[in-house]
């Protein structure tokens, strides 16, 4: 409540929505942000133990007990019966419970402050308000400082290498190292006496490792900004190996997969993964034999290695914060970061999308319905025009397709249309159209969407949709340019690239001159009818 109320100034029309409906519906009184954070203020610190467990005494009483049992519906499991269920609780109340002992560990997160680097060389980037600071242990650094919102800063790490450089035969270990220590804790503290150190303050901390880069990401209060760079020097550099915890995530993990493996959906989107990969050993579905290759000693070697060395990493802050604050952290805790010299990039791994025709249809399930989805791929001239070009293609032909499906043919709830495009390790783009609809209906609607694609390809858009797609860019964009979020990817996006952050500007000149027949030149140039993929999902008795 203390961040809503911190934020008041800048609070978003659908929480005032939000409250007008709940007031409504259920008379639930709107006194506002101010008068309700003084309430907060008033009653919270003087609430005692004693009236938190009278008030759970009052409430959990035996004659207002409901017990509600959730089970599979599957051979060999047993539900237990009414008596069953009765004769738990009957045992648990007459048991003798000790009151939970809080192990809390008194401690700072640091016990010494790292050795730190000054700022050898800066640059300010005064068109999108940005600064860069390079320190001299190799660590560079971007600074986007905002008024968007009052009680937020972003941030982001990012290293290039990823699990891409580990070896096929330790690629699960090394996807899952650092899901592994982020459930560790670090340094001294294990992830619950961390969570406890951490009650009170607006902080979060987490390492990634994806297929090309390792990094760290987060945010804070402004007033929380040292404990957030302290975070990330301990998860960067003191990594917890923990039995329990590898255990815990292997644990989670098979329920995960158990419950994933009962929706006939994952038979489909496994489906068109492999298909799409080729059936690359990275790419294949996870499964109980998966879980057995998980390695805890791999996985702690291969995050200390991925984080061994900062001198080609590249933090970018978004928000709430100003220079002469964040300058001596950055400098301490950033600057006290090893670095090692080494020059790295993520590794082409080869996987690669199949040519030709292709089509597949998955049997699973009762219920009367399907999903059907396109993919095209293609080799791509990556830049930022092309970029531009076959993602507002992708809008136009999203609007013809509901207009055509959803509307006039009454086919389906929705239709998908997305564009991606990729530099590293190939330039390449990928074109996905989705939809779901009664089985009786995918030959119906398939053939739609390809009359539409043939319409695109030869005659392209009219001035309304044209006008359509620009003008959703347009407030898009709009919101967009004040959100933290927003400038915090497009950011780090352009510096993984080697962009100019000036570029962001470029957007309104090319949304300017985008013309029906670019969307018309792009349908042909992407959409190659000799080469997709085509997956259905259909209900077993189909």
């Amino acid at each position: 409540i203390e961040r809503a109320y911190n934020e008041r100034d800048k609070t978003r029309s659908g929480v005032y929505a939000a409250e007008f409906i709940r007031n409504f519906l259920y008379d639930e009184p709107i006194p506002g942000i101010e008068y309700e954070f003084e309430l907060f203020k008033k009653f919270v610190p003087v609430l005692t133990l004693e009236e938190v467990n009278r008030l759970a005494g009052a409430w959990i009483r035996d004659e207002n007990r409901v017990i509600m049992v959730d089970s599979p519906e599957k051979e060999g499991v047993i539900i237990p019966g009414e008596s069953d269920l009765v004769a738990v609780f009957e045992k648990t109340s007459k048991k003798e419970i000790e009151p939970y002992e809080d192990k809390f560990l008194d401690q700072p997160l640091l016990g010494s402050l790292p050795s730190a680097a000054e700022i050898v060389e800066s640059r300010e980037i005064e068109s999108v308000g940005v600064k860069e600071w390079t320190l001299a242990n190799g660590v560079i650094v971007v600074l986007k400082p905002t008024d968007f919102k009052n009680d937020e800063v972003l941030f982001a790490a990012f290293s290039p290498g990823g699990h891409s450089l580990v070896s096929d035969d330790d690629y699960i270990a090394g996807v899952t190292s650092s899901m592994l220590a982020r459930e560790a804790g670090y340094g001294d503290f294990n992830l619950i006496q961390l969570q406890k150190l951490l009650t009170g303050k607006v902080v979060r901390v987490s390492p990634y490792i994806t297929e090309l880069y390792e990094g760290i990401s987060g945010s804070a209060s402004p007033q929380d900004l040292e404990t957030m760079f302290q975070l990330i020097y301990l998860t960067a550099t003191s990594p917890r190996l923990d039995s329990t915890a590898f255990q815990s995530v292997q644990s989670r993990l098979k329920g995960f997969l158990q419950n994933r493996e009962a929706r006939p959906e994952t038979a489909f989107e496994d489906t068109l993964q492999v298909t799409l990969a080729q059936y690359h050993s990275r790419r294949r579905p996870w499964s109980g034999q998966t879980l057995d290759r998980m390695d805890l000693q791999k996985s702690f070697e291969i995050y200390n290695n991925r984080f061994a060395d900062f001198g080609d990493f590249t933090f970018l802050f978004v928000g709430n914060f100003d220079g002469e604050t964040i300058e001596p952290l950055v400098e301490t805790y950033l600057g006290g970061l090893p670095s090692r010299n080494r020059e790295e990039t993520g590794k082409d791994v080869g996987v690669r999308p199949p040519r030709g025709i292709v089509q597949k249809t998955v049997r699973r399930g009762l219920e009367e319905k399907s999903q059907v989805r396109f993919v095209f791929t293609g080799p791509f001239e990556w830049n930022a025009t092309n970029r531009y070009v076959i993602g507002s293609m992708a809008s136009a032909l999203r609007i013809k397709l509901r207009e055509a499906l959803r509307e006039d043919l009454g086919g389906t709830y929705g239709v998908g249309v997305n564009a991606s495009t990729s530099k590293f390790p190939v330039e390449d783009y990928s074109l996905a159209i989705s939809f779901g609809c009664s089985p009786d209906r995918v030959d119906e609607l398939s053939k739609e969407v390809f009359n539409k694609i043939d319409s695109l390809k030869l005659y392209g858009v009219d001035d309304l949709v044209l006008t359509k797609v620009k003008e959703t860019q347009r407030r898009e964009r709009e919101t967009d340019l004040k959100r933290n979020g927003f400038w915090l990817s497009v950011l780090q996006f352009y510096y993984q690239h080697g962009i100019e952050p000036e570029s962001i500007w470029e957007f309104d000149e090319r949304a300017e001159k985008l013309s029906t027949e670019d969307i018309q030149e792009a349908a042909q140039k992407y959409f190659d009818m000799d080469n997709y993929v085509k997956v259905v999902l259909l209900p077993e008795n189909k």
